[in-house]
């Protein structure tokens, strides 16, 4: 019997919402061919998860030690399969689950903790399995081999794309940007007469003010919240230069191949940051709650072409496309 996936991630305004939307890219590659249940608690930002998952709620008053046990009595380790992204997801979390008989697939940030998970996934690019402790059967999948990417840009990472003129900026730091630097990023690129174009993008959890006010009186601003993944990948196509977060929106504009400024400002971003700054695929702002948003005018006008060109010869060599055949061949 071919057993199903139940899909377990969190995702709030504080914690932000990026576990939630790394296991909607697993569902699209795992949903052809297993049945599965999306888990999440109620505190979640339940709006951005897709209408047609199956959807079951954890009541809030389990907490995270009781809620194997709560699992196991709703959903038999003999019918379905776990796979958890989260920073909850412990030692104690995964050790509990799997003497209730699970087979475990854990998706890893921090790689901190001692994995009792049948397969680890972590696709910072500078990670290895001596970076990690584990039980002898872990199975690890690791790099950008196995980026967790959704269909359209692994399809992305196959074609060709020669640089353009810089015009059009695609700005986006998560589904929740808490110090909103996508305000600080759009106040500065302003600045910029050859940016004709600039595209926000924010999420359900975004609660700030300011990036609307000032859209409703500068045309050239283009504000878009909670987009699906196609019309995402689209708007990104439209774009030649990008300013995210080193979070896997950074693999997604990599895939697209532009020019790309990244930064991080929280812990599990700052590994995958470093891991990737080797291969010279983007230009670096460190820690962004430190970075002077209003010298990026000059940065971006003082770039050279064979700047540009580089960047974007060495995007082409990160993803191969095959992500998806990988996590096949994990089940």
């Amino acid at each position: 019997m071919t057993k199903k996936i139940l899909f377990r991630a969190d995702g709030t305004a504080e914690s932000g919402l990026g576990h939630l939307y790394r296991l909607f890219a697993l569902v699209e590659i795992y949903k052809e061919q297993f049945d599965f249940v999306f888990l999440t608690k109620k505190s979640s930002v339940l709006s951005i998860i897709p209408r047609n998952y199956t959807l079951k709620i954890i009541p809030e008053e389990i907490d995270i030690s009781e809620e194997p046990f709560w699992i196991n009595k709703k959903f038999s380790h003999n019918e379905y399969i776990i796979i958890s992204d989260g920073y909850q997801f412990t030692s104690t979390y995964q050790k509990t689950i799997k003497e209730l008989g699970y087979f475990l697939i854990y998706i890893d940030d921090l790689a901190i903790e001692h994995m009792y998970a049948d397969i680890v996934v972590n696709h910072s690019p500078n990670v290895n399995k001596k970076t990690f402790t584990s039980e002898p059967y872990t199975f690890f999948g690791l790099g950008a081999d196995y980026a967790i990417l959704r269909p359209s840009f692994l399809a992305s990472a196959k074609q060709e794309k020669k640089p353009s003129n810089i015009d059009t900026a695609f700005v986006c730091y998560g589904g929740s940007d808490y110090f909103d630097f996508t305000f600080k990023t759009v106040q500065a690129i302003l600045n910029i007469e050859k940016i004709k174009k600039i595209n926000v993008v924010v999420g359900g959890a975004y609660s700030h003010k300011q990036i609307y006010e000032i859209a409703n009186k500068i045309k050239k601003i283009e504000v878009h919240k909670n987009l699906n993944e196609k019309t995402l990948n689209n708007l990104m196509h439209k774009s030649n230069i990008s300013f995210v977060s080193a979070s896997t929106i950074l693999y997604e504009v990599i895939t697209v191949k532009m020019l790309t400024y990244t930064g991080f400002f929280v812990q599990n971003q700052i590994d995958f940051y470093n891991g990737i700054k080797t291969k010279e695929v983007f230009f670096g702002m460190e820690d962004l709650r430190n970075f002077n948003f209003d010298t990026l005018p000059n940065k971006i006008e003082a770039l050279t072409k064979k700047e540009i060109g580089n960047q974007i010869n060495n995007q082409k060599s990160i993803i191969d496309g095959e992500q998806k055949k990988r996590f096949l061949a994990l089940l």
